[in-house]
């Protein structure tokens, strides 16, 4: 028994190692040689804060989409345990390429709480669903709203957005399949069959896989005939994407530039967020600082877009970053001492 605790200490550390080299990492490249410190100082503060408290309500409202979707399932989860999941989601998609890790870290801290695997992937697929739906909707409006002027964009660029809403389309269209076809399911189903008797099958570990199926099936017969839960989840997930396209508005607001208005601001983050979203880079790295001064070259004055755009990555990425790991090693210290 001490050998597994002492195991399972070690492995806790070298986790937290990993997550904090990551972090740092992130963070060296995203600041380095910025000056972020005095920005802030010469920024309006409560422009700043109402950038903060938006990202705030994002992180709840993603939490809040998950506790719905495991509710369905038969769980009720604190508010705690909501809020743990949602700063894996974002933790881990801000340092994985294309955001591949979000589902995965979250997948490993709900096993941690004792919920069975089906009913998590479950729960993180609907929610990706919902979030994929709107911020797909939110980039045609904002192409729409914006008479085609993505579309007039020169160079390597003008590729950009035609490609990222392909993908996202190709993502939805493959979470509907997954989530809501029985035979597109069972195809994957036989791929983790084969999987594991490559890598040679135990005895009861093929009737594990299939009940999980089963479990996994049930969830998904439950969403179908309580089809309002996906639609308030979907409704949440516009809330959440407005919220974080809002920070962009505040930050400009923040440094000066008072003529730039709301709408325009979710108009243009629609569509850079459609374009960039899936580009294979840890957060997107680099082509969103790009995407941003060339989106709003002529909205905001040139001598404020650096400032702007440094201020918004900082509001809506750095410092989520921060504290979301900060919040998973709290969250997870607490239930441990509890």
């Amino acid at each position: 028994m001490n050998l597994l605790k002492k195991k399972s200490f070690l492995f806790g550390a070298l986790f937290l190692l990993l997550l904090g080299g990551a972090t740092l990492y992130v963070l060296h490249r995203e600041l380095s040689g910025q000056d972020i410190v005095g920005t802030i100082r010469n920024a309006d503060i409560r422009w700043v804060l109402a950038a903060v408290a938006a990202m705030i309500l994002y992180a709840i409202a993603d939490g809040i989409n998950i506790r719905r979707c495991l509710k369905l399932a038969g769980y009720e989860i604190s508010f705690a345990q909501m809020m743990k999941y949602s700063f894996a989601g974002f933790f881990f998609s801000s340092i994985t390429p294309s955001s591949t890790g979000g589902q995965p870290g979250q997948l490993y801290f709900m096993a941690k709480d004792k919920l069975k695997v089906s009913h998590s992937a479950f729960t993180l697929l609907c929610a990706l669903l919902s979030f994929q739906c709107a911020a797909v909707v939110l980039g045609v409006l904002g192409v729409l709203f914006s008479n085609g002027d993505v579309f007039k964009l020169q160079g390597k660029f003008a590729y950009v957005f035609p490609i990222g809403f392909a993908l996202n389309l190709i993502i939805i269209l493959f979470l509907f399949c997954v989530l809501f076809t029985r035979k597109i399911a069972g195809f994957f189903i036989g791929i983790g069959l084969w999987f594991l008797k490559i890598k040679g099958m135990k005895p009861g570990e093929r009737f594990g896989f299939l009940r999980s199926f089963a479990a996994y099936r049930k969830a998904a017969g439950l969403m179908k005939k309580n089809k309002s839960v996906f639609f308030k989840m979907l409704v949440v997930s516009f809330i959440q994407i407005i919220l974080f396209y809002s920070v962009t508005f505040f930050c400009a607001r923040a440094i000066g530039c008072d003529s730039l208005d709301w709408f325009t601001v979710l108009r243009i983050q629609s569509s850079l967020f459609i374009s960039v979203s899936s580009l294979p880079l840890p957060g997107a790295a680099g082509v969103t600082e790009y995407g941003y001064a060339l989106f709003y070259d002529g909205f905001i004055p040139t001598e404020l877009l650096g400032s702007a755009m440094l201020l918004s990555r900082f509001c809506s990425f750095v410092l989520p970053l921060v504290a979301s790991g900060l919040g998973l090693v709290l969250l997870s210290v607490g239930k441990k001492k509890k």
